[in-house]
């Protein structure tokens, strides 16, 4: 068994998507978070593989995966303990973290190895991320339609949406921009509309133009694959990430300075077909595709509220009483707070 750990799993961003995705294709791994979970996050990715919650017990694996968060290494029993670098560490305001009890790195991005590289002195394996989104293309679009997925922190540049927005409402390019994201944020342009962000978006991003994320730096940039693979363009911040995965001006994408100042307009206007193949992925190495985890399988639980009223099971429990339910089920109750296991 392989385990994967992080921090927290929020309601969106890219290490959870690079959990889900890895999750349809291998099977021989568990996911344990520390502090938090959405129940939405967890309810999808607890179909594929089993999700628990961590409270400092020993955990006995084969190999143990940590996404930034790494307290897991010091009650770990595993082979090889494994940091995964998820960023570019040059074009953020912190610096990595290095546990002792590490034992290999692993990049999802030359430009992610190169960073810690360059922070630490410390080479990391590349091991491109997998986006396993059947590849479409080649389709003319309706209108102009554009369509951001992102958390908008301050990493992920919002400020550009208002200075981009602002320019193309200037010279007059006739569109709409669709915004989903977990804040509660308010754009000038009228033309910029915010949605409660969703965590399958992939039938919109495939209708639309161009998918826009301005971000300052990024790893490997889970949404601009994903839009790629869809068929659809992607407007985007100069970063040497996006070179590295094959990302071109005028092919398939419109590439802006950070400064959003070389808007290339007659290109926006006129997206480009695409016809996108990611980097190939090595977790073959590491992961199998095989594995015994059914979610329908049953786990003994103990309430830890006052009172669960349990829709699925159409029963009620009080705080301390013991029950039966599915894997899928305790997984979502327990990042609720509800329940806790009580294998």
């Amino acid at each position: 068994m392989n385990v994967f750990f992080i921090g927290r799993l929020c309601n969106i961003g890219g290490c959870e998507s690079f959990l889900y995705y890895l999750s349809k294709i291998y099977k021989n791994f568990v996911v344990y978070y520390e502090l938090t979970a959405d129940p939405l996050q967890v309810q999808r990715l607890s179909q594929n593989v089993e999700v628990r919650k961590w409270n400092k017990e020993i955990i006995k694996c084969k190999r143990l995966f940590c996404n930034y968060a790494q307290n897991m290494m010091d009650y770990c029993e595993a082979e090889e303990k494994i940091h995964i670098v998820h960023c570019d560490y040059n074009a953020v305001n912190f610096k990595p973290i290095i546990h002792p009890n590490a034992t290999k790195y692993f990049g999802v991005s030359q430009r992610a190895c190169d960073s810690f590289y360059e922070h630490t002195g410390i080479k990391c394996e590349l091991v491109y991320n997998i986006v396993p989104i059947e590849k479409k293309g080649l389709k003319k679009k309706e209108g102009l339609n554009l369509i951001s997925c992102t958390r908008l922190t301050s990493e992920k540049g919002g400020w550009r949406i208002d200075k981009l927005s602002e320019l193309l409402d200037k010279h007059k390019v006739k569109y709409t921009w669709t915004i989903y994201t977990n804040k509660n944020v308010h754009f000038k342009s009228k033309n910029v509309i915010v949605k409660q962000q969703d965590l399958n978006l992939n039938d919109e991003i495939e209708k639309s133009s161009w998918l826009v994320q301005l971000s300052d730096g990024e790893a490997y940039g889970l949404s601009v694959v994903e839009a790629l693979k869809l068929g659809t363009p992607v407007i985007i911040t100069d970063l040497e990430v996006f070179k590295e995965l094959g990302i071109e001006h005028g092919k398939n994408a419109c590439v802006i300075d950070m400064d959003v100042k070389n808007i290339d307009y007659e290109l926006i206007k006129n997206p480009p077909l695409v016809d996108y193949e990611e980097p190939k992925s090595t977790w073959d190495k590491y992961l199998s595709k095989k594995g015994t985890y059914n979610p329908n399988d049953p786990v003994e639980v103990r309430v830890i509220k006052r009172k669960l009223n349990d829709v699925y099971e159409g029963k009620s429990y009080l705080k301390g009483q013991t029950y039966k339910t599915p894997k899928h089920r305790a997984s979502y109750l327990e990042a609720l707070g509800y329940i806790e296991r009580v294998d």
